[in-house]
């Protein structure tokens, strides 16, 4: 019986000869409706004047019914994936296509009497049998497909094939028990849904049975012989995942996920590419969503402009030169001084922008660099993403952090400055906030150079802070999965020390968003949320991995140099109001003085240079507020006035 039903999809060959034979089912049904209402209208083969009438409609009638269902789009959707959404297309194109013939039934009597009309009952029987005909029809392939599919995954099915309970029986979880049924390589074989929702209780869908609730895990999971747990819910609160992940440990099960709403929006991935749970999902929080007015101020900002990113190749400015790339740009300038990740990020973006992608091997500090890429490619709006960020590092080498963090800035800024560029954004961090690093430091003092440079440009120079990012280069997460898969020890620096988290995707969307905006000269903070306590991080890693602390234990090793126990947003001083868009904030800042600031930058530059650690020393901790542990430093002005005298003495 299979074989047989095999055939005539077989005959069909490729996707061109498959659409043909669905375009003729259509002409088929359209052609046998308006005979079957003739015949049993009359009761009989239509003979005499009927006779003829029915030719002429069958001549004329599928093409009308083909050109509205076209119209309609009821023949630019998968049979397969035929759902109420097509249904509706369908009611819409044979109803339109019926209406008309109603009217030319009613109004032919009034302009031609003794013309001979289409009986009212063929009219009614005709779309009756149409609608009924062309969805029985998807229908019927749906079900051959389906059942095709379920034939194809007895026979390749194997022994790695593990029974999953599905957490969620909304769409996404529709969407994925059927999609793993029909797929046997994704080893996965549905076994019963858990869901909340009291009126999906005992209910089936896509014929497997929600047999409980959340908190019912254990027992169905043990009641169908489940073998893991996937959660089928891309946009569920972490407190429900939390829930789950602990509900699921506590019983011994592994927990799988489906990918998230981000990448599946854009592509990225297929519902099937089920994953391990990770600590990311866990933390992260959802993004903002992007509503119509977002997008056309976003489109309006980014589209046909060109764009320069530094630091292209790193986390946050790969995901900007991704999120930017969607945009349109007219071109999009990828400058980084690493060949390798500059090599990544344009292999990737190739096939998105093809000649509007420019990679520039360039080094932010270098002027005759960043002066030959901004007189070459005139940009109007720059991301300034390149910088040293690793803490104990920077603490390291010093003159390194200086040099590029507060030159590169220097060099960058000034160059848009000088080339007219109408938008320039500084990726800061909430490190340069009350510094106690060299790296957070030498960020607060590149927050100070392009707050200056607005006051005196026409470029509009605005600097973002925000904390770390799950997934970063150099992240603590990182850190542990290496740790973990080495059997340990995990090591945290201090039992209460906090970090506030964010995700790549979600930061990076308000990056581009505060760009957008329309002053300059702002501080923009964005929302981190709470802040997450990494010994508590460290251990629920621990437990995702399926290991005990037994097994992987955990040490506190003490701070380590630059590091704060406590992360901040704000300066001693600086306040935060809410902005014009959802999750970013803007900070007070005092008002720089570029007689004193661009002398003192000047000095601590060269000191740099010369490799002189002490000089950076004593100078920023009068002008960034370096290691200030006696309540807060003064007005920047007299910082800066401090530190200008001691480096003249």
């Amino acid at each position: 019986m299979i074989g047989f039903l095999r055939l005539p999809f077989a005959a069909f060959g490729g996707s061109g000869s498959r659409r043909a034979a669905k375009l003729g089912l259509d002409l088929a049904v359209f052609a046998l409706a308006v005979t079957f209402a003739y015949v049993l209208r009359f009761d009989r083969w239509p003979t005499g004047s009927q006779g003829v009438q029915l030719l002429l409609l069958l001549s004329v009638l599928p093409v009308i019914r083909f050109a509205a269902g076209q119209a309609f789009g009821m023949h630019r959707t998968s049979w397969r994936l035929f759902g109420l959404a097509d249904s509706l297309r369908l009611l819409g194109a044979v109803a339109s296509v019926t209406a008309g013939l109603l009217a030319i039934r009613l109004i032919t009597p009034l302009v031609a009497p003794g013309v001979t009309v289409v009986p009212l009952g063929v009219i009614a029987l005709d779309g009756f049998f149409v609608l009924g005909g062309t969805i029985g029809v998807r229908v019927i392939t749906r079900v051959i497909d389906e059942r095709l599919a379920r034939v194809n995954v007895n026979v390749q099915r194997s022994a790695v094939t593990r029974r999953a309970l599905l957490v969620g029986a909304g769409r996404a979880g529709a969407m994925t028990a059927r999609e793993l049924r029909q797929r046997p390589d994704a080893g996965y074989t549905p076994a019963a849904f858990v869901d909340d929702d009291p009126a999906r209780q005992g209910l089936k869908v896509e014929g497997i049975r929600v047999a409980g609730t959340i908190a019912d895990i254990k027992a169905v999971a043990q009641a169908v012989g489940a073998e893991t747990v996937i959660l089928t819910m891309p946009s569920a609160p972490v407190d429900v995942l939390r829930a789950v992940v602990e509900r699921c440990r506590a019983c011994g099960l592994s927990v799988q996920t489906v990918p998230g709403l981000y990448d599946l929006l854009s592509g990225k991935v297929s519902i099937t590419k089920v994953r391990p749970i990770r600590i990311e999902d866990l933390l992260g929080r959802g993004v903002v969503p992007l509503d119509e007015s977002i997008r056309g101020l976003l489109s309006d900002a980014y589209r046909g402009k060109r764009i320069v990113v530094t630091g292209a190749g790193g986390s946050i400015g790969s995901e900007l030169c991704r999120q930017l790339a969607e945009q349109q740009p007219e071109s999009l300038v990828l400058i980084d001084a690493s060949e390798n990740n500059l090599f990544d990020i344009e292999q990737e973006l190739l096939p998105v922008l093809g000649d509007r992608l420019v990679a520039c091997l360039a080094d932010v500090r270098r002027e005759q660099d960043i002066e030959r890429v901004f007189a070459m490619h005139r940009p109007s709006v720059v991301f300034h993403a390149a910088a040293y960020k690793h803490v104990p590092m920077m603490e390291s080498h010093p003159t390194a952090a200086i040099d590029n963090n507060v030159r590169g800035t220097r060099v960058v800024a000034e160059a848009a400055d000088r080339h007219g560029v109408d938008r320039f954004l500084l990726v800061s961090t909430d490190k340069a906030v009350n510094a106690t690093s060299v790296m957070g430091a030498s960020k607060r003092v590149a927050e100070m150079v392009v707050h200056d440079l607005d006051a005196v440009s026409k470029t509009r120079f605005s600097a973002v802070r925000f904390g770390n990012v799950l997934g970063s280069r150099g992240s603590v997460l990182h850190t542990f999965r290496r740790q973990i898969k080495a059997g340990g020890p995990v090591t945290v620096t201090h039992k209460d020390i906090t970090r506030f988290f964010m995700t790549i995707p979600e930061a990076v969307r308000l990056l581009v968003r505060a760009c957008a905006m329309k002053k300059g000269g702002e501080i923009f903070l964005l929302d981190m949320g709470e802040p997450v306590k990494i010994l508590d991080m460290a251990r629920q890693m621990i437990r995702l991995a399926g290991f005990t602390e037994a097994e992987v234990p955990v040490e506190i090793v003490g701070l380590r140099p630059g590091e704060k126990l406590h992360e901040e947003l704000l300066r001693y001083g600086e306040d935060a109001q809410p902005s014009e868009a959802a999750g970013i904030m803007l900070a007070s800042s005092a008002v720089v003085d570029r007689v004193e600031l661009a002398p003192w930058v000047h000095r601590l530059e060269r000191a740099a240079s010369d490799g002189d650690v002490q000089m950076i020393y004593r100078m920023l901790e009068t002008g960034a507020g370096y290691r200030n542990v006696d309540g807060g430093p003064r007005s920047v002005a007299e910082q800066l006035g401090d530190a200008a005298r001691t480096a003249a003495g």
